[in-house]
């Protein structure tokens, strides 16, 4: 016994008539169904935020040179 197969959806027949009532029938009543709407696409996550670095204070250009030297130097700060 043969079996055929619906090219459409996969499912198995053991006459071609079977299989061709059933293209007919079933598939013809898809294709005439309004396609449902595709869900929503979830938003995009959102970038990580970047890790916050101190601003540098205006006017202490010395404080931030001695800095700089020390780590330099390998000085503890």
């Amino acid at each position: 016994m043969s079996s055929l197969t619906c090219p459409l959806c996969g499912l198995r027949y053991p006459a071609r008539s079977l299989l061709d009532l059933h293209i007919r029938e079933d598939h013809a009543q898809r294709d005439a169904k309004p396609a449902a709407e595709p869900a929503p696409a979830p938003p995009p996550a959102a970038a990580p935020a970047p890790p916050k670095v101190p601003a540098p204070r205006p006017g202490n250009w010395a404080e931030t040179a001695r800095r700089a030297l020390n780590r330099m130097l390998g000085r503890a700060a």
